[in-house]
């Protein structure tokens, strides 16, 4: 694909090409391949060696035809001072001296940073990261080299392809030769170096976190109608649904109230799926410099799909977009890094799972919840009677005492209307109330003081939450299974959940 749009450039005369690539040595050897095809000289210019840029574009327009001119970090000179007008000026002019000639300059860099005054001139490409089949070749040449490729497995070799995708050839051969120096030979260890490599790719990402989780399913009370829609599409990303030509899902919206566990859920996806967790914070996409805001959600979207298959976090998207319906005050920054963001999720093709959490529907612009941004919209609400029951278990649980010794019952009736987070606190708090009073076990007693000592969020926020299941029941699906539809299913045999 790549290959294809640079040689329809050069058949359709686009003079000047900006190709932003993190492989430059890689790039140039397969420019000099479109050259060889499409019958043209190359020539490159590196500063470090040649020197005044001006020179080499000088010579540009008394060359013969059929060249291709390849400039090294020529971004570098767009400053704004005499010698960045200069340098736009010789490109606009150079532009017209060149658009009925079969000549073509090529700029390429890590980065896309081409002044206002002459984006327009340039046609932008990205150079895309190595396949599966460069990968593969790439691999099997290593092995070659290093006589070892007959000790390792085919199902092995396809494991280390399929997870050294997102990464250049340059790092592909280093964890290889990193892993059979550490350990005289390629193992499962490879694939660890793999990730951790991959985890250094997001490190140099101001905007995304590498989000280590061990939440699982089976930590989440309730959420059935949930739990059972994440379990259906657990093996979208595989191999098998690949060749059965499942699509891969686009994501999912939880919408709710604050501590119902939309967050947790987000963390228990990717160990359900086995996918890496990537934390997206908005917050940080937004510079002070005109176009940073762009550049930045462009590369962080960029990264996360070179760590593809993965699960994009967005917490709280309401809060990042706030407020984008009224005065523009930003300068339409805003606007523009919402308008990169809904565009790149209704189009990408990349195996990135968006999960976003959202507390009020009423900041959310229109445009996000429209079909296809997101394959569904749940509601999370306040947990029901056998919700908190089990929210009850988990916490319990995880103080390692037995439930056995706590009033459930009288537990649940106590926290009607308490959100799983507050339930959760309480347990906590109680283990507080009995340390204070001699270092005693924790008791029903202390849960119920910890529980009459907290205002619950439902009745501090009780006209918000009403909208919000107002809304939810014409335009979203409810998370929870209710206690009359579970008792039902039970009875019916529908539901089987095993995690």
């Amino acid at each position: 694909m790549f290959k294809e749009k640079i040689i329809t450039a050069i058949k359709v005369r686009h003079s000047l090409i900006y190709i932003q690539t993190f492989e430059e040595e890689r790039l140039i050897t397969r420019l000099n391949s479109i050259g060889n095809e499409t019958n043209h000289n190359v020539s490159v210019w590196d500063f470090a060696k040649e020197g005044d840029p001006f020179k080499f574009l000088s010579k540009i327009s008394s060359s013969d035809n059929s060249q291709i001119y390849i400039m090294k970090d020529l971004y570098k000179f767009f400053k704004d001072d005499g010698v960045g007008i200069k340098l736009m000026r010789t490109l606009r002019n150079l532009r017209e001296e060149l658009k009925n000639q079969q000549k073509i300059l090529i700029v390429i860099a890590p980065v896309i940073k081409i002044p206002e005054d002459i984006i327009r001139d340039f046609l932008i490409l990205e150079d895309p990261l190595p396949s599966y089949k460069e990968i593969q070749k790439e691999i099997q040449s290593f092995l070659s080299r290093n006589q070892i490729g007959e000790k390792i497995s085919e199902l092995l070799k396809d494991r280390i392809v399929l997870s050294c995708l997102g990464l250049t050839i340059d790092q592909v051969n280093k964890i290889l030769a990193s892993t059979l120096l550490k350990n005289k030979k390629l193992d499962e260890r490879c694939l660890s170096d793999i990730i951790e490599e991959k985890k250094n790719v997001i490190g140099q990402n101001q905007v995304l976190e590498f989000y280590d989780t061990t939440e699982t399913i089976s930590n989440i009370g309730g959420l059935d109608n949930l739990k059972n829609w994440l379990k259906i599409r657990s093996k979208a990303f595989s191999r098998e649904a690949k060749e059965y030509g499942l699509p891969h899902p686009k994501g999912l919206l939880m919408l709710g109230v604050q501590g119902t566990g939309k967050s947790l859920t987000a963390k228990a996806v990717a160990s359900y799926w086995r996918l890496p967790l990537l934390k997206f914070d908005i917050g940080r996409v937004f510079g002070s410099l005109v176009g940073e805001s762009e550049n930045r959600i462009r590369e962080a979207l960029k990264v996360a799909e070179t760590i593809s298959p993965c699960i994009l976090w967005v917490d709280e998207i309401d809060k990042a977009f706030a407020g984008l319906q009224g005065s523009q005050g930003d300068s339409g920054t805003s606007a523009r890094v919402f308008g990169t963001l809904i565009t790149w999720m209704q189009d990408k093709e990349k195996p990135v799972f968006i999960v976003a959490t959202a507390n009020d529907i009423s900041k959310l612009p229109p445009e996000l919840l429209r079909k296809g941004r997101f394959d569904e919209i749940f509601f999370v609400d306040i947990p029901n009677r056998r919700e908190r029951e089990e929210i009850f278990k988990i916490h319990i649980k995880k103080t390692k005492r037995d439930i056995k010794q706590y009033d459930l019952a009288l537990l649940v009736e106590s926290s009607n209307k308490f959100t799983g987070a507050e339930i959760e606190q309480s347990v906590k708090d109680a283990m507080y109330i009995a340390f204070a009073d001699g270092e005693r076990d924790y008791e029903t007693k202390d849960i119920l003081t910890a529980l009459k000592e907290t205002v619950p969020i439902s009745q501090m926020m009780k006209e918000h939450i009403d909208r919000l299941r107002e809304w939810a029941n014409k335009s979203a699906r409810f998370a929870s299974i209710t206690d009359k539809e579970k008792i039902q299913s039970i009875n019916n045999d529908k539901v089987d959940f095993v995690y």
